[in-house]
This record gives C-alpha cells, structure tokens and sequence, in this order.
C-alpha cells in the first residue's frame, strides 16, 4: 500500500501547477482529467479501496482539489470540502467504476434477478454490410396540420411510443392508421429495466415488422416523440440490436417488398392524434396483466442504479463524519448540498459562512491568531456565525432587511433550503453573508 501513495503524491506533483486556476475551470480539471485517471482500469485495482490507508491517500489527495474548487480555508475538512464541492469521494468512484466493469464483464447486476442479463451490443461482423445499410431522415412537426402536410403522400400512417410509468412498469405501441380507413393497435409489455430509449425503438420495429408480414405493400409514414430514437437510427453503425434489426426490417421492406419508410418527430402532447393514441397505449402495455418481453438491462440502467448505491454510500459517511458539525447545521443531506451548488454555486463569503472556517473571531481563536474569541460589539458574545447572522448588533439593519423580506413569504430567514425555494430570499441572504464577510476584517480591527 506504500506504493499507491506513493503513486498519490507523485500524481499530486504533476497537477499542482493547475491549481492557480479559477475554482471552476479546478472543477472542470478534476470531473475531466483528474478522476478518469484514478477510475481508470478500476476493474482490475479497485479492490484496493478495502484498504483503510489508500481510502486516507486518496481522500487527502482530493482535499487540495475540493478546497481550490471552493474557495476554501486550507483547514477545512476533507469530508466538508468534498461534499461542497460535489466530488464524489474518490475511494467511492473507483468501487463504482470497477462494479461498472464487472457487470460489463459477466452480463449479471447484483440487483435485478440473474435471469435479466445485460443487453448485448451487435458483433460488427454480425450488422448489415454497410452497403445494404439504408440511411434514415426525419423531418420534425410541431401541430396536427404539420403531421397532415408531412404524411399527405403516405397512404401508411404509424404513430409510435414508449412509456415508463412512476411504478417503474414499462411499455410500448404502435398506432397503424390503414388506407381503408381502420385502425391497427399494437402493444407490448417490457421489462421493468428497460430504458424509455429502448421502449421507443422497440415500438418501430413492432410496427415495422406487423407491416412487412401484412398484406399492404405502400409506402409508410413513420411518426415518433423520441428525437434520440430517430437520431440513433440515423447512425448507420450503431451496434444496438434494437437499432440493427430496424434496420435489417427497412432493408427488406425496400428491395423485397418496394415499401419505403419516411420518419417525422412530432412534439409530444401538442394535440397530434396519432401521437397522443400512441401514447395513451403504451401506457397501457405497461400496466397488462401479462409476461413482460426484453427481459434485459441497458448499461445505462446498471449506472444508474450502481450510482444511487454509490450516493447512499456517500450519504452514509457524510452522517457518520465528525468533523462535519458545522456543515451539517445547514445541510442535513449531500442532495441537500448538492441543490445549493446547484443553485448558488460557491463564493469564498458563502464558503465561510458553511464550513464555519473564516474570518470570524471564535475561528481566529481557535488557531491562537487573536487573544479571545469575543464580538467587539459587547466583548461578551462569542463572535460565530450564529452570534453574527442573527445577533450581532453591528449588521442589525442588512438583517432587518433580509428578515422583513423572508417574513413576508413566511420562509425560515436561516434555513437554506427553504430560502432556495424562493429567488428574492436566497439573493438576499448571499447578499447578506457578503456583507458581513467583507465588513469583518474592519470589525475586528477596531
């Protein structure tokens, strides 16, 4: 274990030059260059992590990263500075890109039933030669008499879709409008770990397959909601097997039977018949009372579900962390942090008032840098974030103001997430925090 930290102060040589950079190009540096190179080959070395004094290297590694990107006092924490900064913990990332590689590697996720394998992609050798590939178009309508216009020499008309439900049930339909007049309703139930992506493809092909064994030999106007469906069609080398096999159909329905297929997206829940027929029936195979198809998992899906264990990990060693005790006053959640960042971002002023590392006197005096942690407002207050955003006598007009308007929409004037839900009380708390920020070097000088 010498050796991987060795390998981390090593790595830490070469970067630091970097960290002269703005706090957010640091993060732009860190999420694209710094953590591919720790995750890569994770699934050969990742098992190291169990190892309690790589975790430490790592985590002291990716401090310096997290305290530039926020702005911080170099004595913040590591646990504080990286849940502000949203990196995910670097010990943490590495486990999630090794469990990545495995269910690459055997087709199995540990958390769906063995029978439900990862969805393969198609050989090279198995797609259509390139010259038998039929190259794919869409235009795009927006209204009824748009998809009228586009359709008009199309005696075939198919509208398709694909839904997922809120109870994780999926399905997919296709809606086929005949020359005479009638009406054909196609419905498959899929498997609860199938992507809305795949959902959508599968639809065409249902349709597109009902139409190559029927009778009709016309051309077909092909109508779907799904601007990445039709895009992945238009990749002539998309491995997917949903995507080949369309293709393979398009392939046939054109030199077999003298059918071509046109494609047009139409904007979703605009008031287009077809589309929203569609839509109505794929929701409706998603709640069928029968064997679901595709029993399959997108890799899309493993991520996904490998990152919200990952998320629940972080959760839980940000709860169980010590030295978070200032931090956590205001965030009790890393998705708490998260929205913050999202919405605010960071600033040196409101990274203080967070971490409860900055100018005030109780930090001063925590580091023997002033003689008492005392306010001069009375010498008697402790002169701490809390004594000087609700107390302190010298900011009491900036807090009148804050308060007055945080009162008048009956919001919390010191709970962030609820200040967040509003736009007025967030900008004049951060107002308020700068204020004070900027105000207390000459405070305390006096």
């Amino acid at each position: 274990m010498g050796k991987a930290t060795r390998i981390f102060k090593k790595l830490a040589q070469f970067v630091r030059p970097t960290w002269g950079a703005h706090p957010e190009n640091i993060s732009l540096i860190y999420r694209q260059v710094i953590q591919p190179m720790f995750t890569y080959a994770a699934g050969i070395w990742g098992g190291a992590t169990r190892y309690y004094c790589v975790r430490k290297s790592l985590k002291a590694f990716q401090r310096q990263f997290a305290i530039r990107a926020i702005r911080a006092f170099r004595t913040v924490s590591a646990a504080a500075s990286i849940a502000l900064a949203q990196f995910v913990p670097l010990h943490l990332a590495i486990d999630e890109a090794r469990e990545i590689h495995e269910v690459k590697s055997s087709g199995v996720l540990q958390d769906i039933p063995s029978d439900i394998t990862l969805r393969p992609k198609v050989p090279i050798k198995e797609q259509l030669h390139p010259a038998n590939r039929v190259s794919i178009d869409y235009e795009e309508a927006y209204t009824q008499d748009d998809i009228d216009e586009r359709t008009q020499n199309c005696p075939l008309k198919m509208f398709t879709d694909g839904s997922k439900l809120d109870g994780g049930e999926v399905g997919c339909a296709a809606v086929i409008y005949l020359p005479d007049g009638k009406t054909t309703l196609l419905k498959q139930k899929l498997g609860r770990t199938t992507s809305v992506f795949v959902a959508e493809l599968t639809a065409i092909e249902v349709g597109l397959r009902w139409i190559a064994s029927s009778k009709w030999r016309q051309n077909v106007a092909v109508a779907s909601d799904s601007l990445s469906a039709l895009k992945a069609l238009q990749d002539r080398s998309n491995p997917d097997q949903t995507v080949t096999a369309i293709h393979s159909v398009l392939r046939d329905l054109r030199q077999n039977h003298g059918i071509d297929v046109s494609f047009t997206w139409v904007k979703a829940h605009c008031g287009i018949a077809g589309n929203e027929a569609a839509d109505q029936a794929a929701k409706a195979a998603a709640t069928k009372k029968t064997a679901t198809t595709l029993n399959e998992f997108p890799i899309s899906y493993a991520k996904y579900t490998i990152r919200k264990r990952t998320l629940a990990s972080w959760q839980a060693e940000y709860e169980s962390e010590t030295t978070n005790s200032q931090i956590s006053k205001w965030f009790h959640t890393i998705k708490d942090i998260g929205n913050f960042v999202k919405r605010v971002g960071t600033s040196f002023e409101m990274t203080q008032m967070i971490t409860g590392h900055g100018y005030h006197k109780s930090y001063l005096h925590r580091f023997k840098i002033v003689d008492d942690p005392l306010c001069p407002c009375d010498d008697t207050s402790v002169q701490d974030i809390t004594h000087l955003t609700q107390k302190c006598p010298v900011f009491a007009n900036n807090r009148f103001e804050h308060e007055t308007i945080c009162n008048n929409l009956n919001i919390n004037p010191y709970d962030i997430n609820e200040l967040l839900l509003k736009e007025t009380p967030i900008e004049s708390f951060i107002n308020f925090i700068k204020t004070i920020v900027r105000r207390l070097k000459n405070l305390n000088n006096t």
